[in-house]
């Protein structure tokens, strides 16, 4: 198995939390907090510490931004608790899936020494990339070895857990972004299947679905025929979705988003 280590790069820029969520649990547009981390990164290259996150809308536009202009490989550091949550009760596992599918070329915690290695130990177990930790500013690498994973098992995320599905998942019925969706999400959370999948069709829907997408505490799969607005929802949503394989996007098109959003592509 691959032993799993990285030398601590020369960081051109560090990147903080900005106090800011996106609703309900704050008023802040994502595009805002891209934009406002493109002003704090400015022109440039090398390596980014996205450093001591806490919240995924945050962390998720601290990553655009830097992969935007063009820097790397990126860093990304989260703040967590004994419980492995942040303070906004993102779970460290949910952080892992989604920074590692957005482009993290290494993942680490901002905690006490002790707290840090028993958190790394678990992530270990899931995690693809090198992991780390920082402790009075210095950041420490966890050397571990890369645990086989079953393939037929995909790790999701919604904006604060993690979640896992198969290959033959079944998604339940497609929602639509309707007045009701968010009506609709919470119904589906009753249902006994494994996913929840919810159907861009059009300009509006995406708006629809930013502003309800918070509710979904399912895996999700995003359905699009339209690979521009699929890219949108993609941007939107605070975790980590999957697509079923049933539109007519091409490979490429698809390629090219889980390459940027984390998609994962049944």
């Amino acid at each position: 198995m691959e032993h799993m280590d990285a030398a601590v790069p020369i960081f051109q820029r560090r990147v903080g939390p900005l106090g800011l969520d996106v609703p309900p649990a704050g008023e802040a547009e994502f595009d805002h907090l891209v934009e406002e981390y493109r002003t704090q990164l400015g022109a440039g290259q090398g390596p980014v510490h996205i450093n001591c996150m806490v919240g995924m809308a945050e962390c998720r536009a601290a990553i655009l931004a830097a992969r935007e202009l063009g820097y790397g490989p990126l860093w990304v550091s989260w703040s967590c608790n004994e419980e492995g949550e942040s303070a906004t009760r993102v779970h460290m596992l949910a952080a892992l899936f989604v920074a590692e599918g957005m482009g993290a070329a290494a993942f680490g915690l901002n905690c006490p020494k002790e707290l840090a290695l028993e958190q790394l130990e678990e992530l270990s177990r899931y995690a693809s990339v090198p992991l780390f930790y920082v402790v009075d500013g210095d950041v420490v690498t966890y050397p571990y070895v890369v645990q086989e994973k079953d393939p037929d098992v995909i790790p999701c995320a919604t904006g604060t857990s993690p979640c896992f599905v198969t290959r033959t998942v079944d998604v339940g019925e497609e929602l639509e972004c309707t007045p009701k969706l968010l009506e609709d999400i919470i119904e589906a959370e009753d249902d006994p299947v494994g996913a929840v999948k919810i159907s861009i069709l059009e300009q509006d829907d995406v708006d629809i679905f930013a502003e309800h997408q918070y509710a979904v505490n399912k895996a999700l799969c995003l359905w699009s025929d339209v690979p521009q607005l699929l890219e949108q929802a993609l941007r939107y949503y605070q975790g980590r979705a999957f697509y079923d394989g049933t539109g007519d996007l091409d490979a490429e098109e698809l390629r090219e988003l889980s390459n940027r959003y984390g998609l994962i592509v049944l």
